[in-house]
């Protein structure tokens, strides 16, 4: 297997978390400030390339008002002869008109915790549990704002 083949696990892998999350993928798939009162998503799977993209970069933004969470592996590195680390990125971020709901924190706020409970201390990501790294705000332009969350994978080589 190549050095760094696992980078496509690790996304495929923190993908199919998200998805599993029906109350995260109403929070990314509505606009509504009532996203967690709206009916389930059928098939989570179509928010890829549409909400969820597996690398950093995504379609031109800025005539609609969507939330989006991006995933990006940098900074990857030998650390001894037998193990590899990096930063596994979580980019969340939504038009500024759907910052508010009805519950009483924002949609990024909603957001950024479901992730967070999602893969904190996670396995199945690298050899460990994934460990914070950062947190960040995270503006796109003068729309669209969220966050940053970073994690520290370790691997084998």
């Amino acid at each position: 297997m190549s050095f760094l083949k696992e980078i496509t696990d690790y996304k495929n892998t923190v993908i199919n978390r998200l998805l599993s999350d029906q109350e995260l993928c109403k929070a990314v798939f509505y606009t509504n400030s009532d996203f967690l009162d709206q009916e389930d998503i059928k098939d989570t799977g179509e928010l890829i390339y549409r909400n969820i993209y597996p690398h950093r970069f995504i379609p031109e933004i800025s005539t609609d008002m969507k939330t989006y969470l991006t995933i990006s592996c940098t900074d990857y590195r030998a650390s001894g002869n037998s193990f590899k680390h990096g930063v596994l990125g979580i980019y969340m971020f939504t038009h500024r008109d759907n910052f508010k709901t009805e519950y009483g924190y924002t949609r990024m706020d909603f957001i950024l915790s479901k992730v967070e409970e999602l893969l904190n201390s996670s396995r199945g990501i690298g050899i460990g549990e994934l460990k914070f790294n950062s947190l960040n705000e995270y503006v796109v332009n003068d729309k669209f704002q969220g966050y940053v969350l970073t994690y520290r994978p370790v691997d084998f080589n």
